[in-house]
C-alpha cells in the first residue's frame, strides 16, 4: 500500500468491477453451481435461485447507491475500511 497511488488504486478497482479478483471470484463459481443444484429437480419453484443467493459477501441491495464524500479524505477512509477492512492511519 505504502508504492501506491490513488490513480493506481482507481484502476486496480476498476478492473475488480470488470473483471473479479481473489475469493469473490470464487464465492461466485460456487454459487454457480450451488444454483445450478438448486434449481435442478422435478419440483416447481416459484422464482429460480440465483448463484448471489449462496454468495455471502455480496451486497444485496439491487438499489445501493455509491457513496461519494466531497472530502477526499473521508473518501480515502471509507476506501480503507471498505477494500482493505483497515483504518486510516
Amino acid at each position: 500500500m505504502a508504492s501506491l497511488d490513488s490513480a493506481e488504486l482507481t484502476e486496480w478497482i476498476a478492473f475488480d468491477c470488470i473483471e473479479t479478483i481473489g475469493e469473490a471470484r470464487a464465492d461466485l463459481r460456487a454459487g454457480i453451481i450451488a444454483s445450478a443444484v438448486a434449481n435442478h429437480g422435478s419440483r416447481v419453484i416459484q422464482e429460480p435461485y440465483r448463484p448471489r443467493d449462496f454468495m455471502p459477501y455480496v451486497n444485496r441491495d439491487d438499489d445501493a447507491k455509491p457513496v461519494l464524500h466531497k472530502d477526499p479524505e473521508q473518501q480515502s477512509a471509507l476506501i480503507l475500511r471498505g477494500v482493505f477492512n483497515r483504518e486510516a492511519a
